[in-house]
């Protein structure tokens, strides 16, 4: 597992869905920085992601294999951002999808540039059957 190699904090992650052929992105928590109660098998690591219908919380083991992209830097800001988020829990394709989230928990700009890129194409296409 991943967590084995990182030091406590927050880390924004992806993993690939087979099914939908994108990349799924989300939060580890290692260390408890979030302070969740740890009732059960003590503060494992946990990822917080945005997955329809709502935020989810879940046991990073439980969850499949991620990437780490990197350490996210102004950790008391993430958590704050977290909670915010967890005010407009429901999930939206177009304005907040996984990675959305991910990225505003870490850099305060919610973006995705999956589904930038995929209007881009969709655009493109469009437009070469008009002109066709």
């Amino acid at each position: 597992m991943p967590h084995q190699n990182l030091s406590d904090g927050l880390y924004l992650l992806r993993q690939w869905s087979r099914e939908k052929c994108v990349w799924h992105f989300g939060v580890l928590d290692v260390g408890n920085r979030m302070k969740n109660k740890c009732i059960r098998r003590g503060c494992q690591p946990i990822v917080i992601h945005q997955t329809p219908p709502t935020i989810k919380i879940e046991w990073l083991h439980e969850t499949g294999k991620w990437e780490v992209l990197g350490q996210i830097a102004d950790e008391k800001l993430a958590i704050h951002r977290i909670k915010e988020a967890a005010n407009n829990p429901t999930y939206d394709l177009f304005v907040n999808n996984c990675q959305h989230f991910a990225t505003y928990v870490a850099t305060g700009v919610p973006q995705s540039t999956q589904m930038q890129v995929g209007l881009a194409i969709a655009g493109s296409v469009a437009l070469l059957v008009m002109f066709s």
